[in-house]
């Protein structure tokens, strides 16, 4: 039994001499979650609307939910929901009514279309909100609107271009809460594309990071984050300022720098030697009184702009 939801090999799209992506092939397994990151004109948002059919790969193929995006794209849309970055609705219309026009377009029958559209407006709580009409929709709610109309081809496979772009804080932790539900009650495979980083951590069981129309790596959060670096963070937080301990660890051999940020010291140290013991003995040696001491993990931010930055200085070289 084949447990690949989306399957890419060697894609590459080039607009004039511009290679926006470069022979990029990857593998989403069913029920999984993948996150596409990249500075702008990485490639990422080509390489999403190669996957559902939105424009034509000049070289390699995606299979997505079983169907060849180049030779079966009408079979491609109808597995899949895809929300773009601002989803776009006839003001003038009902909720009911745009919904019903979606489901029109997905060719779903008449007798069908009452349940899958009430359940759609369950799932992302605008049921209340059937007959209202979308002009007066905040950006939040288009942005549900545009979630219950993906829903609607109950689909293998779930696109999100920039699922949050432009909600307010309480707004984006709503929209994120829907889509983790929606992945555990639907058991749903999700690629997103987002620049919102936090948002990708909560949501995404992998990533892929994209640079110059390449895909330079793709792992889980964790793993990028023991492999992408020859180096550790370590804070400590004293009760005063003590020069004498931050001169006293910046001297211990594999301490790379040491900065100082009011009481609390962000200390990078080689990985390959564990050094907090010896610093957290050194602090108290000399005087310090150690409020928190621990392991910094790499943010996702760090371990994209590293990344990036090797391999920008790779190719280069």
């Amino acid at each position: 039994m084949n447990n690949i939801a989306v399957d890419v090999k060697n894609l590459s799209k080039s607009y004039g001499r511009l290679k926006a992506v470069d022979d990029v092939s990857f593998q989403v397994e069913k029920g999984r979650s993948f996150g596409l990151l990249g500075l702008n004109g990485a490639g990422k948002t080509t390489t999403f609307k190669m996957m559902v059919s939105l424009i034509r790969p000049d070289k390699g193929t995606a299979v997505v939910a079983g169907y060849d995006v180049c030779q079966e794209p009408m079979k491609v849309r109808s597995s899949i929901g895809y929300v773009a970055e601002n989803p776009a609705f006839y003001t003038r219309m009902t909720t009911y009514e745009t919904l019903c026009y979606i489901c029109k377009l997905l060719d779903v029958s008449l007798s069908e279309q009452e349940r899958r559209i009430d359940y759609s407006l369950e799932l992302v709580g605008l049921i209340d909100k059937k007959n209202a009409y979308v002009g007066g929709f905040s950006r939040g709610m288009r942005h549900r609107l545009g979630l219950a109309q993906a829903l609607l081809s109950e689909p293998a496979v779930l696109f999100l271009d920039e699922p949050t772009l432009g909600l307010d804080p309480l707004g984006a932790r709503n929209m994120r809460e829907l889509i983790i539900r929606l992945r555990q009650e639907q058991e749903l495979t999700v690629l997103m594309s987002s620049h919102v980083l936090p948002e990708v951590e909560s949501i995404c069981d992998e990533v892929g990071i994209f640079d110059h129309g390449q895909l330079i790596a793709r792992d889980t959060i964790v793993n990028l984050r023991s492999t992408a670096s020859d180096s550790m963070n370590i804070e400590i937080v004293l009760a005063e300022p003590n020069e004498q301990v931050v001169g006293v660890l910046q001297s211990i051999p594999g301490v790379n720098r040491v900065k100082t940020i009011g009481t609390r010291l962000e200390i990078n140290t080689i990985k390959s030697d564990d050094l907090r013991p010896i610093m957290l003995q050194e602090a108290l040696d000399n005087g310090a009184r150690v409020l928190s001491f621990g392991l910094q993990e790499s943010s996702l931010e760090d371990i994209l702009l590293r990344l990036v930055n090797m391999d920008t200085k790779h190719k280069l070289d």
